[in-house]
């Protein structure tokens, strides 16, 4: 089993907020046993992500029709502990997201984003969330109409690097390590369609 990671050390300002900056970097191949780490400004990891297959026949609908995201995920802290998990009951249709640290399972509801872009709301607690992604693959989390996280991929601009590399690095800033951890995996499920 592989682990990669690497540290930028940055700190972005929205709206006077200083953010943390948390990064992971994501391989050519994932498959369900790939831990990927998700590391602090400090180098540590905070975070693991990894895939979640869909139910049994969920996999037999997505197989045939190939309509959908083929996997959700979920994200554990290093210790293995689970803190949120994106689940659907057909790829594409029903999502929700168990937050085990409250130990609530609540829909997650798409709604569209100008042409052919999807954004994602729903509600933990007494918070409403909204996570979009912009016209530069930007996703952008808000919480209760206030932006508490970016998760970005920075586009490689060396002529060399425009083949497929064998590592996509992913920059996530929040105004906490819970937030990053909640920004990362909706990333990944809604909008990181390479693996």
């Amino acid at each position: 089993m592989k682990l990669y990671y690497i540290i930028i050390n940055d700190k972005s300002n929205v709206l006077g907020e200083t953010m943390e900056q948390f990064t992971y970097q994501v391989p050519e191949k994932v498959h369900i046993s790939t831990i990927i780490p998700i590391i602090n400004e400090h180098g540590e990891a905070v975070f693991e992500i990894r895939k979640k297959q869909h139910k049994f026949l969920a996999r037999i609908v997505h197989n045939s029709i190939r309509y959908g995201i083929p996997y959700c995920y979920k994200i554990a802290n290093v210790n293995g502990e689970l803190l949120y998990t994106i689940d659907c009951a057909f790829p594409g249709i029903g999502y929700k997201m168990t937050d085990h640290l409250s130990s609530q399972t609540v829909s997650i509801a798409s709604h569209r984003v100008q042409l052919i872009e999807k954004g994602f709301h729903f509600r933990i607690g007494n918070h409403e969330f909204l996570f979009e992604k912009n016209h530069t693959g930007a996703g952008y989390l808000k919480c209760d109409n206030k932006q508490v996280a970016i998760v970005s991929m920075p586009i490689k601009t060396d002529i060399s690097l425009l083949k497929k590399s064998e590592l996509d690095t992913i920059i996530i800033r929040s105004t906490t390590q819970e937030v990053a951890g909640l920004a990362a995996v909706l990333f990944h499920t809604f909008y990181y369609y390479a693996t």
